[in-house]
């Protein structure tokens, strides 16, 4: 009877503590962030951090407000979380961060199309990476 006990004991803490701990909600969709052109071209290397809110069961966010970042950049990040969508099964309102990287690539064309790479470690994590274009000298 006590070993029966103590299962069922092990057995409610186990499902108290993954209700506890609940994963994210999915991010569905989203467009691919973009790197400014002007802060491409003045160089603008940032970390831009982003809140936003989901309310239950709510698939977009709002509330959506950069905390820190760069004047160049951070509109883009903004604009970008504005087109996330999420399958969001939680019936309460949460709050998330989010951090947006924008770096140069290093390298510098002379002319054709820049490469952009974008990395989704989770939508709380997002890199912006571009070549930037080498600048034009006339004499």
């Amino acid at each position: 009877m006590t070993t029966r006990v103590g299962i069922l004991l092990c057995l409610v803490a186990a499902l108290s503590t993954m209700i506890v701990a609940q994963d994210d909600p999915v991010l569905t969709s989203a467009n691919i962030p973009k790197y400014p052109p002007l802060a491409c071209q003045a160089r603008v290397e940032a970390v831009v951090r982003l809140t936003f809110t989901l309310a239950a069961h709510a698939s977009e966010p709002t509330n959506i407000e950069v905390v820190s970042g760069h004047p160049m950049l951070n509109g883009a990040a903004l604009e970008n979380v504005k087109t996330w969508r999420f399958d969001n099964p939680y019936a309460v309102e949460r709050k998330y961060e989010t951090t947006f990287r924008y770096r140069l690539s290093g390298r510098e064309l002379a002319g054709g199309t820049k490469k952009l790479t974008v990395s989704f470690e989770s939508f709380h994590n997002i890199e912006i990476v571009t070549d930037v274009y080498q600048p034009t000298v006339n004499y």
